[in-house]
């Protein structure tokens, strides 16, 4: 029961985009990019949402956070793209005093607890061991993941680009939009 409950807070924290969510969990992914006066100013984190190619999956959605920060996860929704069972939310910092923007991928709560539930279950339930069967789909989930993630740091790096003028980056947007 606990479990289910869990799982509930957790779509509606993830579904109102609540700052507090974003801001606490455990680290899967991270990466920092470095980022100049110059290369910040240039940023539009608002475009994310057409920069990051979906590849086939489902497009990640995008919120701003009061802070400034940038979240993003899954999109919700029918489609017929392929899907994996999400591990992870993301979040993107933008730290002018340290002259980066840093991406950070956060395990999602009910992975972790399906995964420490899912041992304890089975050894106490034989019937239930096919509830381990999940923990090699989290894993391939990861990977695909980790993809994912490593989609929106090199959107972030375009957008850092410089030496890239704005109308290469609006031609590179009106490319990755058009149907393949």
């Amino acid at each position: 029961m606990a479990l289910i409950a869990l799982l509930l807070l957790e779509l509606l924290l993830q579904g109102f985009w609540n700052a507090a969510y974003w801001g606490a969990g455990i680290v899967v992914f991270k990466h920092s990019l470095p980022a100049t006066a110059a290369a910040r100013n240039q940023l539009a984190l608002g475009s994310l949402q057409h920069d990051v190619d979906p590849a086939g999956w489902l497009p990640l959605a995008f919120h701003a956070l009061p802070d400034g920060s940038m979240a993003f996860r899954e999109r919700w929704g029918a489609s017929f793209a392929r899907r994996y069972y999400p591990v992870m939310r993301g979040r993107i910092i933008v730290d002018a005093r340290r002259r980066q923007v840093r991406v950070l991928g956060l395990c999602n709560w009910n992975v972790v607890a399906i995964a420490l539930s899912s041992v304890p279950v089975a050894v106490a339930h034989p019937a239930s061991a096919a509830l381990l069967l999940l923990l090699p789909l989290f894993g391939v989930s990861y990977a695909l993941q980790r993809r994912r993630f490593m989609a929106v740091v090199e959107a972030l790096r375009e957008q850092l680009d410089t030496d890239r003028s704005v109308e290469a980056i609006l031609d590179a947007r009106l490319l990755a939009r058009r149907p393949r």
